[in-house]
């Protein structure tokens, strides 16, 4: 099973980057706020790109650098020109594409990851169209495309949904019908990229509110979504993307949600007198709609959620300061059993978010014992 990640961190990707089939480093971003130029920017600047690609080539040659441009649609940034939506000449998209492709010529570039989220339906045909001219130039150059994508679950009784500016209804037969999967279609993609990376993580986002304190990406949620992608992808080019943190959360108290890497994990144990769940149960889950703080109005709804679930998800139970928090994390053992279970699919592979100096050492030991196994199988296999 092939390893990818994501990453902006330098010195692990150079510390780490034999361990990877796969690096996107993650720098590119579109040029323009509310209306795109058609030019991206990197966060690198040029000598720290050629530092990274010249340390890659020459330590680890068999890896492919694919790094990422990513933009979120919001209400100051858009994407709207660069995939060509109400640009009727096309000039913005046609210069886009001219930009990927000139600084993948510039750097020797494997390819491009295309990461363009929370997109409203009426861009669907825009970003398809866009996706398949880049799709051509980049194949005539023999680079390659790889798309991340949101992810979706199945539902029993699909239905059409009419957007208005589209040629088409979209047919949502997933159960996250709302901006950014409409735009993502998962038939679409599988016969267009190259590689697509399902990005399977913020199941329970950071923050007050819906759906409340849970696990990332739990094993029983990344089953389903593969359940709707494979068939619709093919397993070969299809990636499942792993978080490699998780959050604290306040339950009977206001305060901040704090990202958890393992660093801050390793606190809490050394200093909280935690009480430490692994895996994480669901009687254990219940605390929080007992205890929950009023910023959190009305999540007993939500408990169905939990409802005869047990997390490979480690979590952190503790007091401070007189306020309640569980903290879920992730480390080797529940990397392992994820990791297991896409093998198991015979999918291409899984992706990192993010690949940082702070995740749990041991996930890369068992990287680098996954590979060795895979080394001496394959060397068996050839006597």
């Amino acid at each position: 099973m092939q390893a990818s990640t994501w990453s902006g961190d330098i010195p692990s990707i150079k510390k780490f980057a034999h361990l990877y089939d796969e690096l996107h480093p993650f720098i590119y971003n579109l040029e323009g706020g509310r209306k795109n130029t058609g030019g991206i920017k990197s966060v690198w600047k040029e000598p720290e790109i050629r530092e990274v690609i010249a340390h890659v080539r020459s330590t680890s040659p068999n890896t492919l650098l694919i790094p990422t441009i990513f933009r979120w649609e919001n209400g100051s940034e858009y994407i709207m020109e660069a995939i060509g939506a109400r640009d009727p000449d096309f000039a913005i998209r046609t210069k886009h594409i001219s930009a990927i492709l000139e600084e993948i010529q510039k750097y020797g570039w494997d390819g491009i990851d295309i990461d363009y989220e929370g997109m409203g339906c009426d861009r669907k045909e825009a970003f398809e169209e866009f996706l398949i001219e880049l799709k051509t130039k980049l194949a005539e150059k023999n680079k390659l495309l790889s798309v991340a994508i949101h992810p979706k679950t199945p539902i029993a009784e699909p239905f059409l949904l009419k957007c208005p500016g589209l040629q088409k209804p979209i047919y949502v037969d997933y159960f996250e019908s709302y901006k950014g999967q409409w735009t993502h279609d998962y038939e679409f993609l599988g016969k267009t990229a190259d590689k697509v990376k399902i990005m399977a993580y913020e199941l329970y986002p950071r923050g007050p509110g819906f759906p409340g304190p849970g696990p990332q990406a739990p094993l029983d949620w990344i089953e389903k979504i593969l359940d709707y992608s494979i068939g619709k992808i093919p397993k070969d080019k299809l990636y499942m993307a792993i978080p490699t943190y998780g959050y604290d959360w306040p339950l009977n108290c206001s305060g901040e949600t704090k990202a958890v890497y393992y660093t801050y994990s390793r606190r809490i144990m050394a200093e909280k007198n935690p009480i430490r769940k692994e895996p994480t149960s669901i009687p254990t889950m219940m605390k929080i709609y007992s205890r929950s703080s009023p910023d959190w109005p009305e999540l007993d709804p939500y408990l169905y959620r939990h409802t005869g679930k047990i997390y490979e998800d480690p979590s952190l139970w503790y007091t401070e300061n007189g306020c309640d928090h569980v903290a879920f994390y992730m480390n080797r053992s529940a990397f392992a059993k994820k990791y297991e279970a896409l093998k198991k699919r015979n999918i291409a592979g899984f992706s990192f978010w993010q690949l940082v100096r702070d995740n749990d050492p041991q996930i890369h030991t068992f990287l680098e014992e996954a590979i060795q196994s895979n080394r001496n199988n394959a060397s068996g296999s050839s006597r």
